[in-house]
């Protein structure tokens, strides 16, 4: 069971860091569970730091 959830919460961190990456806003964040969501706008956080030492 533990090892599920920890994949779900580490596919949130990828789908918000490519969401970052694509330069879509943080509103867009699928999910509504604390742990899930606080990892994705963790990914997304992430994206945007590498978007802007890029450009």
């Amino acid at each position: 069971m533990k090892r599920q959830k920890r994949d779900r919460l580490a596919r949130a961190l990828s789908k918000g860091y490519q969401a970052g990456i694509l330069g879509r806003p943080r509103e867009n964040c699928p999910y509504y569970s604390l742990d899930a969501r606080s990892h994705w706008l963790g990914g997304w956080r992430q994206a945007m730091e590498d978007r802007a030492m890029m450009a």
